[in-house]
């Protein structure tokens, strides 16, 4: 509706309709000024001071409210678009940059690792607490007698490279040939690898001597260095020889080399829970060597353990007495063992 003088004129003196009312308050909210001939100076200076009756001004809180309150929710709903356009914008260059700095995860190699970790935490362990030997297969197909009171561990499924078994104790071992993967023992401080034969490992804890028996083959047997204190060594042992390694010297001997012989019961006694005289008197009727000792003194203490019959006989009372804290001494017609 065009806005003219003549209607603003009708609009003060309360004669517009209501159609021509809406229109005029509606362009009042948007001009400033209004033409001054529209009020004379005599006809203000007449206009006496009054105050509204309550019915007049809530008639022009209405008309007010009606054509502001609106401008002011559109103000409010610009600024809360503006906000959340704000808020998408930022959140949309946060997850670029995330995703843009983010690994990209190495699938296949977690796969890996994750095979690895379980392979290397499935170990078995078997302790023979009988007094007989006990078999055991392991999964290449190798055969080991663990002897009375000795204990083997080794992974269930062995690894690509190597084949590895730790020994406490005495232990026969019948090794699956395998070129490719050696066959390792790991016994007090040293390790014996083979590819693949037969041999005997003796390594009591609380003993003086280690030994290593072959009965076909050929193996190679070293000491740990950062296991043990004793000076390095690498031995290559043949079908029928012995290493004999004294833990206390570190002194490592070679017994001489004899026919190869398959393993029997009687080059080895096992011991378990046995007194000492009963001991020493197995070992004089193998050996023929007299071996004299206080019986009365003795019979109170035991031995358990594997004694193989083709080391020295100056070692194996040297580990057997040891145990109990006694001492084997050398004589003209034997040994003598006392406290």
């Amino acid at each position: 509706m065009n806005i003219t003088d003549q209607l603003l004129d009708k609009y003060f003196k309360g004669q517009c309709t209501p159609e021509e009312q809406q229109a005029i308050n509606s362009f009042l909210c948007e001009v400033d000024l209004l033409p001054d001939h529209l009020l004379t100076k005599e006809e203000w200076d007449a206009v006496e001071d009054a105050p509204l009756s309550q019915e007049k001004t809530d008639q022009l809180f209405a008309a007010i409210a009606a054509n502001t309150f609106p401008k002011v929710r559109r103000l409010h709903w610009l600024r809360y678009a503006a906000a959340a356009a704000v808020i998408i914008v930022l959140i949309a260059v946060g997850t670029f940059l995330f995703m843009k700095t983010r690994p990209i995860p190495k699938i296949a190699q977690n796969e890996k690792n994750q095979k690895e970790e379980a392979h290397v935490a499935q170990w078995k362990s078997t302790y023979n607490y009988g007094n007989k030997n006990v078999a055991v297969v392991l999964p290449d197909s190798s055969e080991i007698k663990v002897h009375p009171g000795a204990e083997i561990s080794y992974a269930r499924d062995f690894a690509k490279k190597k084949r590895e078994v730790y020994l406490k104790g005495s232990a026969y071992f019948n090794v699956s040939p395998d070129k490719q993967r050696p066959f390792i023992v790991y016994a007090g401080g040293i390790s014996t690898t083979v590819l693949g034969t037969s041999f005997t490992i003796t390594a009591i804890e609380g003993g003086g001597t280690i030994s290593v028996k072959l009965h076909t083959g050929k193996v190679l047997v070293q000491n740990i260095s950062s296991a043990t204190a004793m000076p390095s060594f690498s031995k290559v042992l043949t079908a029928g020889e012995a290493l004999v390694l004294n833990k206390a010297t570190g002194e490592v001997k070679v017994v001489a080399k004899q026919a190869a012989i398959p393993l029997m019961d009687s080059l080895s006694i096992n011991f378990m829970q046995t007194p000492l005289p009963d001991v020493f008197y197995k070992l004089e009727q193998h050996y023929k060597v007299k071996i004299n000792c206080d019986e009365a003194a003795i019979k109170t203490m035991f031995f358990t353990g594997t004694i193989d019959l083709q080391i020295p006989l100056d070692q194996v009372l040297k580990d057997v007495t040891e145990v109990n804290k006694l001492t084997a001494i050398k004589t003209d017609d034997g040994f003598l063992i006392k406290k």
